[in-house]
């Protein structure tokens, strides 16, 4: 039986991909990417954000363009667990990445005055930071789970080769 996903479900999940390959907003400001030490695609340089832009774009792509890509086989016990919270926390994600885009611009709105130090824009974009990590957290749940699924489906023991009849046997023709 699969279990399959909503559409609501499979937007949070590409909103939550957009904002871990895109961090736009207050989020990736100067002083909050040095006090949360940025993102870890900065590790290669120049190679690997462009690399993760393109997984996360394929990635994307493919949960738009196929419906059935995030079902998965029926789970029980801990993958349960396991695939609702990491749903759960898909939604906080996308919730948290949509915030983080339009942050500057509602901080403005929001704010009657600003303080010299800029503290205010500082907390709020290390706040969204951490609420787009919690997304991300909620994608490796959710996979998990998928992968668990995946892999309760496949037979515990392999088939063994069949083993020959008659084998040949060395006789010296010599005796």
């Amino acid at each position: 039986m699969e279990k399959n996903v909503s559409l609501a479900t499979r937007i949070a999940y590409c909103l939550t991909v957009l904002g871990a390959i895109l961090p736009i907003g207050l989020a990736t400001s100067g002083w909050v990417m040095m006090a949360t030490g940025g993102s870890f695609a900065k590790t290669i340089p120049f190679a690997g954000p462009i690399l993760i832009l393109v997984i996360g774009l394929y990635r994307i792509f493919v949960v738009i363009r196929t419906p059935s890509v995030l079902s998965s086989p029926h789970v029980s016990g801990f993958l349960v667990f396991l695939r609702n919270a990491g749903i759960v926390l898909l939604y906080i994600g996308a919730v948290g990445a949509v915030l983080s885009w339009i942050s500057g611009p509602l901080m403005l709105a929001l704010m009657r005055s600003r303080s010299e130090s800029g503290v205010a824009f500082f907390m709020a974009g290390v706040f969204f930071f951490y609420l787009g990590s919690v997304g991300t957290f909620g994608l490796l749940l959710f996979e998990l789970a998928r992968l668990r699924s995946f892999e309760r489906q496949v037979p515990t023991s392999l088939p063994q080769p069949k083993a020959e009849l008659n084998p040949p046997t060395l006789q010296n023709k010599d005796t």
